[in-house]
């Protein structure tokens, strides 16, 4: 099986109205030149984000967004064990992305309004250990909307585990971001990604593509009445 993402026939529509959008890391230690765990390309991907969290707001669409954070007892073993290896801890204890510290704030251009919703984590997927899926239930949310970094890593574990709670689960291509490592570009990762989830686990459009069935729908909605 060789398809691309956008060969895949939508298996769901996309309506507004059960819809949520959740923005993924998109934080200062992650975004911002010269950044602890910087991810270049999720930078030029700010404005594409920005510009469907405001069509949210328009559309009454809920817009989540995560932080991964640590501490000695906010951490899984596993990674807290690796920090010294990341450059994260000091040979005194110090360590980076502590819950209030400046890589732990969205990235400014994505500045969250009084209705966005802002929560941390410490694990790769967003509903672990978190009240994600409660929030979602709360609003009766079916679909998911997903984007942020990085695509093989925390946005990978969340798609993964938003299908496993029988979410339908739809990836903005053109705002998830990946970099350089492990034999591959950060380009790759995401061309790769991106075809993993349309087979997989999610449909997988472009954000413009995106707002067009959303109005769309909206629309037929409308004119039912």
């Amino acid at each position: 099986m060789s398809k691309k993402y956008w060969e895949w026939q939508p298996s769901f529509s996309i309506r507004s109205e059960d819809t949520a959008f959740l923005i993924v890391d998109m934080q200062k230690g992650f975004v911002d030149e010269g950044s602890y765990l910087e991810v270049p390309m999720a930078r030029t991907q700010v404005k594409i984000i920005r510009d469907f969290q405001n069509f949210c707001h328009r559309y009454q669409i809920p817009v989540y967004m995560s932080v991964f954070a640590q501490g000695p007892d906010y951490c899984y073993d596993f990674y807290w064990q690796k920090n010294k290896e990341r450059g994260l801890i000091n040979a005194k204890g110090e360590y980076k992305f502590k819950i209030g510290s400046p890589e732990c704030e969205i990235t400014d251009a994505l500045a969250p309004t009084l209705s966005d919703t802002i929560f941390t984590k410490y694990g790769y997927d967003c509903f672990a250990h978190t009240d994600l899926e409660t929030w979602l239930k709360k609003q009766n949310i079916k679909t998911l909307i997903i984007c942020g970094t990085v695509v093989n890593w925390c946005v990978d574990s969340t798609i993964r585990s938003a299908y496993h709670k029988d979410y339908n689960v739809v990836v903005m291509a053109d705002g998830v971001s990946g970099y350089d490592h492990a034999g591959a570009s950060g380009q790759q990762w995401v061309d790769m990604e991106l075809d993993l989830f349309g087979e997989g686990f999610a449909r997988v459009l472009q954000e413009t593509d995106l707002k067009k069935e959303i109005e769309a729908n909206k629309k037929k909605e409308e004119d039912s009445f």
